[in-house]
């Protein structure tokens, strides 16, 4: 049995939830221990949590059943026609894994995403420094994989958590003015194939509400399981 150093839980105030008006969210969260950071991480994203800069944290709800920790069951995944198109679409796009850090020509891409796909959040306001932190400060086996056109362009980027048994997708982002190629769903169906070519059982893509339409796309990567009173279920 394997056993961790004791850690400190706190719990932030609540705060709206920004899925949904009349939500209110916490969240539980603990700071990344350096000497077990990998096997910390490794046993506590089984518990749904998810890493932010150098801390983990798993959000809470009045209604548990609101917000799910999910991940895509690798072994039983098969493309559906749409995702199929889509993968087909983006065969020109070379990818090519790095250590984690931010570089110019990222942020240059991450800027008018975030302002363009999330205006109304606080990654919005993010400057060059804040966005160098995101990417440089994990003390896990970090990646940023990046995606470029035939023209050698960065067109998405995904920033990536590598686990033992899996892969977290931390933040992704993409050229918004290529509405046309789904690089956000191409990005999800690489990883997952990533996943398959090196047996690794799960590619875990954060949190899901049913209400909100904003997460609704990641119910279409099937077979899916939430987490669900502590156990992982399809859903």
């Amino acid at each position: 049995m394997v056993f961790l150093k004791p850690q400190l839980f706190f719990t932030t105030p609540p705060s709206p939830c920004p899925y949904k008006e009349g939500e209110e969210e916490r969240k539980l969260v603990t700071e990344i221990s350096h000497e077990e950071a990998v096997l910390q991480y490794d046993l506590m994203i089984k518990s749904g949590f998810r890493r932010s800069h150098t801390y983990l944290y798993r959000p809470q709800y009045n209604r548990p059943e609101y917000c799910l920790s999910v991940r895509v069951r690798v072994k039983d995944f098969s493309m559906r026609k749409s995702q199929r198109r889509i993968w087909n679409k983006n065969s020109d796009l070379t990818a090519q894994a790095f250590k984690a850090v931010a570089t110019k020509e990222q942020y240059e891409l991450f800027k008018p995403y975030v302002e363009g796909r999330h205006g109304d959040g606080d990654m919005s306001e993010m400057n060059w420094s804040d966005y160098k932190d995101m990417v440089d400060s994990s003390p896990l086996d970090t990646e940023i994989i990046e995606f470029r056109s035939p023209d050698n362009l960065l067109i998405s980027a995904c920033i990536v958590d590598w686990v033992h048994g899996g892969v977290s997708a931390v933040y992704s982002f993409f050229d918004i003015t290529l509405p046309e190629r789904g690089l956000g769903s191409y990005m999800i169906l690489w990883l997952i194939k990533q996943a398959s070519i090196r047996k690794l059982d799960y590619v875990y893509l954060g949190y899901w509400i049913k209400e909100s339409s904003k997460m609704s796309y990641k119910a279409k990567y099937q077979p899916i399981e939430g987490l669900v009173d502590g156990l992982w279920k399809d859903i």
